[in-house]
């Protein structure tokens, strides 16, 4: 398996357009992406203003194409009008263990 975790501070405003643009992606994921098994999404209490969202694939080739998809392709035009910026709590790496062996 492969797969990551990353924080994104959201700009003010942009919270629900931020989120829409996630939920698309899940949705597109999981309906076109048999090689997506996670696209988790969550908010912190403590931490106003921040997304953290959990991806999870079958391999590398499988997120290979998942950075394909229409959604992703649509984040990366107008992700800065939406993020003041993100960094990798856990960056794209091969899993070491999980209950999806």
């Amino acid at each position: 398996m492969y797969g990551g975790l990353a924080r994104f501070v959201v700009k003010p405003g942009k919270r629900e357009e931020f989120l829409e643009v996630l939920r698309w992606s899940a949705r597109v994921a999981r309906d076109d992406e048999p090689g997506t098994l996670r696209l988790d999404v969550w908010e912190v209490e403590d931490e106003p203003g921040v997304i953290y969202g959990y991806e999870a694939y079958t391999s590398r080739e499988a997120f290979e194409l998942h950075i394909k998809n229409p959604a992703v392709q649509r984040f990366g035009e107008i992700g800065d009008t939406l993020v003041e910026g993100w960094t990798f709590v856990i960056p794209f790496t091969e899993t070491l263990t999980s209950t999806a062996d």
